[in-house]
């Protein structure tokens, strides 16, 4: 009798999921997308703050590209999508975070990276989900790092985590 119960559970379990999914009520990346949202736009994401690497703008905007498609079925369209994504990089800057005395001078023991995006989401099918927020997100670098010798794959990290909080707030609804 074991045996037998221990078998139906893993099928029941699918079973039950899957209806759940395909009903639009949940998905397994935790996205909350309504059953006639087929779409979404992502516009340029350009760099206004006037920092950062030659490339930011691409490597943000792909970011997202990728994202939505790696954990939607949305399609990703050039424009007028059900759901819509645009907007800047409006801060990439590196300032002095932890400050030692050294004698007399102020010596900086870590530099921050800060890197702000301003987003306009518009979704068509239900514009009380409308938003236009800022996100931000900070990274700390030794002292000897400055703004042009960034590595690459620390912007690659802090734009994974601002692409993260973005669909969060967009098809999450977190």
């Amino acid at each position: 009798m074991i045996s037998r119960t221990k078998s139906i559970f893993p099928s029941l379990t699918v079973l039950v999921a899957l209806c759940c999914n395909a009903c639009g009520v949940y998905s397994f990346t935790g996205t909350s997308i309504s059953p006639d949202i087929k779409t979404i736009s992502i516009q340029t994401i350009e760099n206004t703050a006037g920092e950062g690497p030659s490339n930011l703008s691409q490597v943000v905007t792909n970011s997202f590209k990728n994202y939505y498609q790696r954990n939607t079925n949305l399609t990703v369209l050039q424009r007028d999508g059900d759901l819509q994504l645009e907007g800047q990089i409006i801060t990439f800057t590196l300032t002095p975070n932890a400050v030692q005395r050294d004698g007399n001078i102020d010596q900086a023991t870590l530099n921050r990276l800060t890197m702000g995006i301003q987003i306009r989401f518009t979704n068509a099918k239900d514009p009380e989900k409308d938003f236009d927020q800022q996100f931000t997100i900070t990274e700390e670098f030794p002292p000897t790092v400055d703004i042009t010798s960034i590595p690459p794959a620390a912007i690659d990290r802090m734009t994974d985590r601002l692409v993260a909080d973005v669909f969060n707030k967009t098809v999450a609804d977190w």
